[in-house]
């Protein structure tokens, strides 16, 4: 482990980097939208959730002259900070049984994390708590089956910042997502660093072979390190194996640049259902933060992708140019592809947005407004649910139905 996420017993904490500053930031504004689209319903008084930070180390890092809170304590006060928000105004009083499990398996940084925790209020005996010692894997055994006993949907967010890219193995993400079914798991991964370590012995390797990784990725990724280009489309490459391997349905993955280590990594959110996906991008739109997403923003996939090359298209960032790129794209590809989804002319938003969910970093109302405008050409009709044509240029809703148009504009064929 690097010397800059050590907590010894003398008390000092390593100083923060600017990307773990960034995964902190992004961890806290995902809560926050959680929180708010998750209880939105003002007649939900209580809601039963686990937290899992598998890497939790000490609790907290030094940021110049202050002490800036680490993963555990912003789990925490995120939780405390959304109680008080939502219950502003609020007739019937929301409450959230948050329990909280944080793993480390170094001693000094479980004694650490204690000490912090107590200095910032919490008692060594709080019930919500749990801290233990050893590796995330040998515990998800044990951390699973008692968020299967308190919760009947397993409502679950785990918090995975390994250091490298060989603590979380594939096996254990898949366990996640086929025991509980409202999972979600923010995983960070060296990405670079495994790219970086491949020889050709490596295929023989299970800690290689979990990520896909085989003679014939190898041979291509040493036949491309040193194209332009190249390092790109195998990080999507081994993106689309981790993946295909997750067991998770929807999988969105960020890329951040670490100055420390001159190297890229990859922080993906992993979950279930596609509003979680949507929750986690409209993080980043908001925030317009340091992460990028490689290649363009419209509609893509995973793996290897030679159009990278060809449009010296690299990364996309989360900024307004890029946000009218991404409509631009998006009006050019959605038609084609609404039409090949269609089964008898018709097709449900909501079919429409699992479909895509992996493959564009627009949200579900950038995807609205793409539809809404192509219904305003008359290139779409929208249907409600209760089966009423929608006037062109009305809101779309997820539970609307597309259809192809009954007079098809001059340019209709063309586009679809």
């Amino acid at each position: 482990m690097a010397n800059n996420f050590i907590w010894g017993s003398n008390g000092i904490l390593p100083k923060i980097e600017e990307h773990t500053k960034r995964k902190l930031d992004v961890l806290k504004n995902y809560l926050d939208v959680y929180f708010e689209t998750v209880v939105r319903n003002p007649a939900l008084d209580q809601l039963n959730i686990t937290l899992v930070d598998g890497f939790s180390g000490g609790g907290a890092y030094i940021d110049g002259a202050e002490t800036r809170p680490g993963s555990p304590l912003v789990l925490l006060k995120s939780v405390e900070e959304a109680v008080d928000k939502l219950n502003e105004g609020r007739t019937k009083p929301l409450e959230i049984n948050a329990r909280f499990i944080f793993v480390d398996d170094e001693r000094e940084h479980v004694e650490a994390l204690r000490r912090e925790l107590r200095r910032s209020g919490y008692s060594d005996d709080d019930p919500r708590i749990t801290i233990l010692n050893g590796t995330f894997v040998e515990h998800l055994p044990a951390i699973i089956h008692q968020i299967k006993l308190t919760q009947r949907k397993g409502r679950s967010i785990f918090f995975l910042d390994q250091f490298g890219y060989s603590d979380v193995p594939m096996s254990a993400i898949r366990t996640i997502f086929t025991t509980l079914d409202r999972a979600e798991a923010v995983l960070n991964f060296a990405i670079d660093s495994l790219l970086n370590y491949l020889q050709e012995a490596s295929a023989g390797l299970q800690l290689y072979q979990q990520f896909g990784i085989d003679d014939r990725f190898i041979s291509d990724w040493q036949q491309r390190k040193d194209e332009h280009m190249g390092r790109a489309i195998t990080q999507r490459a081994l993106m689309a194996h981790i993946h295909m391997n997750s067991g998770a349905k929807f999988f969105t993955p960020f890329m951040l640049w670490s100055r420390t280590d001159n190297r890229w990594m990859m922080l993906a959110h992993l979950s279930q259902h596609q509003a979680a996906r949507d929750k986690m991008l409209n993080v980043h739109w908001q925030k317009q933060n340091s992460f990028t997403h490689i290649g363009q923003g419209g509609l893509f996939s995973l793996g290897y992708d030679t159009r990278l090359i060809e449009s010296c298209d690299s990364l996309f960032s989360f900024s307004e140019i890029d946000k009218t790129a991404l409509n631009r794209e998006l009006v050019n590809a959605l038609p084609s592809e609404v039409h090949r989804i269609m089964n008898d002319g018709q097709l449900e938003v909501s079919r429409l947005l699992a479909e895509i969910g992996n493959r564009t970093a627009g949200t579900n109302n950038d995807i609205f407004h793409v539809l809404s405008e192509l219904a305003q050409t008359r290139e779409l009709e929208v249907f409600s649910k209760k089966g009423k044509i929608k006037r062109p240029g009305s809101r779309i809703a997820i539970s609307d139905r597309l259809v192809k148009p009954s007079q098809p504009t001059l340019f209709f064929p063309y586009k679809w």
